[in-house]
């Protein structure tokens, strides 16, 4: 059985499903993803677009929210206020 959210997601426009998204992420300013020497590798618009890194949910919220070294290569950080 689906849930309630993804049934919704699949009834609404582009633009809407991108607004739900942005109130649900726990980073709704964005994701950025550093190397070693603190160059940015890639940017995203929330945390919810990580998934495209085929890395799970869970896995992707401890290196997010604790800042740890993710493959000893990246640092996920929050982008701030």
């Amino acid at each position: 059985m689906q849930s309630t959210l993804a049934v919704t997601l699949n009834l609404h426009s582009l633009h809407a499903k991108k607004v739900m998204i942005n109130k649900l992420s726990k980073h709704p300013l964005g994701v950025d993803i550093y190397d070693l020497n603190l160059n940015l590798i890639r940017k995203f618009a929330n945390n919810v677009e990580l998934k495209t890194l085929n890395i799970s949910k869970v896995t992707r919220g401890k290196y997010l929210n604790n800042g740890f070294l993710y493959k000893n290569m990246y640092i996920f950080k929050p982008i701030q206020p």
